[in-house]
């Protein structure tokens, strides 16, 4: 929980339907971590565009293309008075474009990056700001991080608090031996992707101040693809579908798959059945075995009866999973009708008029709840049959009817 009340993160179904349904993998377990993040304290340099002065122009151009090293050699190619070349050349040497060596002129980084792009380039000022970095191999966060209304970074003492917090899921917090790497920061500015680290191109020579562990709330999913090889995906607040740079990390780290592994040996033979069990019994239900789906993982298959408002299963797990500590547990209902009343319920609470995504998710959802429905409209009819006409109303606005 955050110091609102409010979770650290969704529900723990939305990333395991993304791990079976989107990615196509079959999670066995799912966990909620903290990993442990370098915030760092930068500071840098910005550097600002603006349009060049003609006679500064020309004076570059005559120390680059012509060789010209003095302020002498200048004045006599341009036909200029020496002391406007000379006032010149030093307004060209305050704002960092020339220098002086051996008693030459000659153009500086800066200069020759202006002459290149056709921009006089200069450094304005001094830009403070915080980094993230994970705490293992110091790769760099991306832009999405730095939204500080959607993610949340844990102080020690708050990632302690999570940690000994009795709802579920209980947080287990990760630890790295490893400093954070300072070339990292010199990395990143010799990327070309840079700007998507939120490390912009008119940022430079950035340095660290200091820094400070942190810790990001995440799931970490344990999956196996077709072949039943492991993968690991990681899920965070920014999104309900896998961070494609964060999963990469954790899998490709030992102390990470090292952990999850364990966890999953340390589940003695029959514990997981017996949890279903458990979980069975405390919905009420009787007489339903658990069976090992032909892509591996455990599934329920359930009576009508079982689920709300006369039973105690929300329909919302219909063709979804149950996390249980031990496993995952598929859930699934015959009865045509109920999977059609959880798949409308489920697009009333996705669907709005500024969604983009409607047509390609809804028929997804179909897909996998076993309807046959392959378009909004099929979709829309169907909410007008169940007297839902406010969603209908919505559909119809992404059908154009």
């Amino acid at each position: 929980m955050t110091g609102s009340g409010k979770p650290l993160l969704y529900p723990e179904e939305r990333a395991l339907d993304d791990a079976a349904w989107e990615q196509g993998l079959t999670p066995s377990r799912i966990f909620a971590i903290l990993l442990p993040v370098w915030q760092v304290e930068v500071r840098a340099t910005v550097t600002e565009g603006r349009p060049y002065e003609l006679i500064d122009r020309f004076l570059e151009r005559g120390i680059l293309e012509g060789g010209l090293t003095s302020v002498a050699e200048l004045s006599r190619f341009f036909a200029l008075d020496e002391p406007l070349v000379d006032r010149a050349v030093r307004v060209l040497s305050a704002i960092g474009h020339v220098t002086v060596r051996d008693g030459r002129l000659a153009l500086t980084e800066l200069a020759l990056r202006s002459q290149r792009d056709q921009v006089c380039y200069v450094t304005t000022r001094e830009d403070r700001r915080k980094m993230y970095f994970d705490a293992f191999s110091s790769r760099p966060f991306s832009r999405g991080y730095y939204d500080s209304g959607t993610v949340t970074f844990l102080t020690a003492d708050k990632a302690a608090a999570a940690t000994a917090a009795h709802p579920y899921p209980r947080f287990l917090k990760l630890t790295s031996t490893r400093g954070f790497r300072r070339d990292a920061l010199r990395d990143l500015e010799g990327r070309s992707d840079r700007d998507h680290y939120n490390l912009p191109f008119r940022v430079e020579q950035p340095e660290s101040l200091g820094e400070e562990c942190v810790y990001l709330p995440v799931y970490l999913v344990r999956a196996a693809d077709a072949r039943r090889a492991p993968r690991y995906l990681v899920y965070s607040q920014i999104t309900d579908t896998a961070d494609p740079e964060l999963s990469d990390l954790c899998g490709s780290l030992p102390e990470i798959t090292g952990l999850v592994e364990s966890e999953a040996l340390a589940v003695q033979p029959g514990r997981h059945e017996q949890r279903i069990a458990d979980w069975l019994a405390d919905k009420g239900v009787h007489g339903v075995r658990a069976v090992q789906t032909e892509r591996g993982f455990w599934q329920v298959t359930l009576p009508a009866t079982a689920f709300r408002p006369s039973g105690r299963v929300p329909l919302s797990r219909i063709g979804s999973f149950v996390p249980l500590g031990t496993g995952v547990l598929g859930v699934w209902c015959e009865d045509e009708r109920i999977r059609e009343d959880a798949f409308l319920r489920r697009i009333d609470a996705y669907v709005t008029a500024s969604r983009t995504d409607v047509g390609d998710w809804v028929v997804r959802l179909a897909r996998r709840l076993g309807l046959a429905l392959g378009t909004v409209a099929e979709v829309g009819a169907l909410a007008r049959r169940a007297g839902m006409s406010s969603l209908a109303a919505v559909l119809a606005e992404h059908t154009g009817s």
